[in-house]
C-alpha cells in the first residue's frame, strides 16, 4: 500500500511539473531548453512513479521512450560540443535500453 501511494504521488507530481511548464512558457518556447527541462523531469517522475506502481510494461516503456525523446532534444538545443553531444546520445541509448530491458523481464 505505502509503495503504491509512492508510485502515485511521483506519477502526480511528474504531472504537475509538465503542466507548470505548459503554463510558464508560451507555445512558441516549448522546444527551448527550460521548458524541456520541466517536461523531461516531469516525465522522468512519471517513468519512476509508473514502475513503482507496477503499471502494464507497454505503459512504464511508453513512459521511459516520451523520457528518452525529450532528454533527446534537450541535448540537441543545449548547443554543446559534437563529441559531448554523441556521448550524451549513447548514455541515453544505454540506459533506455537497459531499463526496457529491466521491464520486459
Amino acid at each position: 500500500m505505502g509503495l503504491q501511494i509512492l508510485g502515485w504521488s511521483f506519477v502526480v507530481i511528474g504531472v504537475v511539473i509538465i503542466l507548470w511548464g505548459l503554463f510558464e512558457f508560451p507555445m512558441n518556447q516549448w522546444l527551448g531548453l527550460d521548458f524541456l527541462s520541466f517536461a523531461a523531469s516531469g516525465m522522468v517522475a512519471i517513468a519512476i512513479g509508473l514502475a513503482i506502481c507496477k503499471a502494464a510494461a507497454f505503459l512504464i516503456i511508453a513512459a521511459i521512450l516520451v523520457t528518452a525523446l525529450l532528454l533527446i532534444l534537450y541535448i540537441w538545443q543545449a548547443a554543446m560540443g559534437m563529441g559531448m553531444s554523441i556521448i550524451s546520445y549513447v548514455v541515453t541509448a544505454a540506459l533506455v535500453t537497459w531499463l526496457i530491458s529491466l521491464v520486459l523481464k
